[in-house]
């Protein structure tokens, strides 16, 4: 039996927890400078508008940034983590563009660049990439009006489950969690927040894996993840489809629907 510590601003509550994949970490804050590792520090400041509509590149290796069309602000954030050896732009590809659910949803997309070849090191150790994205935060931050209240972070395969394991262990920070074909989580202290009745917010989860997937097989990961979680409290959205590792259309659909009324119905 092992305990995880779910963090509610200067909070502290001490949950029981039977999954094999969490332990303690030291406690950090989500604003300014840490050495604590898998954490995402958000800007202390942010631009008050929002610069125009239409998909524009970061600088250096930060990745790519998607601005609605008529938004109004501040706006929500999502964040995007492609699959190994994958790439930013393969989330605004074609028929399969994520851009079309954030104009009807009115949100930002943050699709940052992996530093190597994929996420993070397994689910022993965080790497160094969560500072890409920490960099990238800061890129965004700059230049949109994003709403604190409402982020997200979500995934493909390797980059589902590093945005799975980020967004447990910054709970304070992220609201909500999308993996699409996750295959491990971070061993990591998770965290919550405390809601406006001063009641514990811990974020809400939305996992798609196929069943007959043959790269992360559903029977060794996503299964074992949605039992151990809603196990602990959380409120897991699962969606078993037929097919192997990917993430089509109808996957898509369902996910984006399932965030743009989490997005809309504030906690």
């Amino acid at each position: 039996m092992l305990w995880f510590d779910v963090m509610a601003t200067n909070r502290l509550f001490r949950l029981r927890f039977e999954a094999l994949f969490i332990c303690c970490l030291s406690v950090a804050t989500s604003l300014g400078t840490t050495t604590e590792l898998g954490r995402i520090v958000l800007p202390a400041n942010s631009s008050a508008q929002t610069a125009s509509a239409g998909l524009q590149k970061l600088s250096g290796r930060n990745g790519l940034l998607y601005i609605p069309k008529d938004h109004a602000e501040p706006l929500p954030l999502l964040i995007l983590l492609h699959k190994a050896g994958g790439s930013p732009s393969e989330w605004f590809s074609g028929s399969r563009s994520y851009a079309p659910y954030a104009d009807k949803g009115h949100f930002i997309i943050l699709a940052p660049q992996s530093p190597s070849q994929s996420w993070g090191t397994g689910p022993k150790k965080w790497g160094y990439d969560y500072l890409a994205i920490n960099r990238a935060l800061e890129e965004a931050f700059a230049r949109c009006a994003i709403d604190r209240s409402r982020l997200a972070i979500g995934g493909f395969s390797d980059g589902a489950s590093y945005a799975l394991s980020l967004g447990l262990a910054n709970g304070d920070v992220f609201r909500y969690i999308i993996a699409f074909s996750p295959g491990f989580i971070v061993r990591a202290q998770a965290r919550g927040r405390i809601g406006n009745n001063n009641e514990i917010q811990i974020p809400l989860i939305y996992i798609a894996h196929g069943v007959g997937d043959n790269v992360l097989p559903i029977g060794s990961t996503s299964r074992l993840f949605v039992s151990s979680l809603r196990k602990n409290g959380y409120n897991v959205e699962f969606r078993e489809f037929s097919g192997g590792h990917h993430a089509s259309r109808q996957v898509a659909d369902q996910a984006m629907s399932w965030l743009i009324v989490a997005f809309h119905q504030r906690r």
